[in-house]
């Protein structure tokens, strides 16, 4: 094998190796999930997997910083260029939507398996999703300046905003569920009615 291709053949397996992992640890929870499980499910010996990690909590490390690095980065790219803030909530809060949907099973990991890390890897992912909410934040604090979003405590109104779209992750089904950008309009319609000023 020429030495260029062995890094993306190691890639592909690592990819392989997460995607089996995050199937397991969101049907039979992480503390249930063995090594084994996912090195038979991907046909590898359980020893050959430690080639690619130290522990199984290596794998829930990557797939929860994974997901939140990877959402942060799609809503900064949505946003760039962007200056009103109402555009720039409808364009982060689009993006959220459509990262939970994309990624149902690492957002729903995320959201019920943090505990399960400990240390330090706790403690960056958790930086890492601090990260992201303040993308949000910002944006409430640019509105509530220009006098277009409502007064009220940032970090509050966002955990409301976020956290009602997080659940989507738990019954949105592509087959049965309303299409992806009938969910965006309804849910910005939802929150835009909650945070902008009316007049009086």
């Amino acid at each position: 094998m020429p030495e260029s291709d062995a890094p993306a053949k190691s890639n592909v397996r690592m990819d392989e190796i997460l995607n089996s992992a995050a199937n397991f640890f969101y049907t039979k929870g992480y503390h249930a999930t063995s090594i084994e499980d996912v090195a038979r499910d991907v046909g590898m010996l359980k020893g050959s997997l430690y080639y690619y990690i130290k522990s199984k909590e290596d794998l829930l490390y990557g797939l929860l910083l994974g997901v939140m690095e990877q959402g942060t980065g799609k809503v900064e790219k949505a946003l760039e260029g962007v200056k009103d803030p109402v555009e720039r909530l409808e364009k982060g809060i689009e993006q959220h939507i459509e990262h939970i949907i994309r990624n149902q099973v690492r957002v729903g990991l995320f959201l019920h398996e943090f505990d399960s890390l400990s240390g330090r890897r706790k403690q960056r992912v958790h930086e890492s999703q601090k990260e992201y909410q303040k993308i949000f934040t910002g944006i409430i604090k640019d509105g509530q300046s220009s006098g277009v979003f409502i007064s009220g405590e940032p970090d509050l109104l966002v955990d409301a905003m976020l956290g009602m779209c997080n659940w989507i992750y738990r019954w949105y089904h592509q087959e049965n569920s309303p299409k992806l950008e009938v969910v965006k309009k309804t849910f910005i319609g939802l929150i835009k009615g909650g945070i902008m000023k009316r007049e009086r």
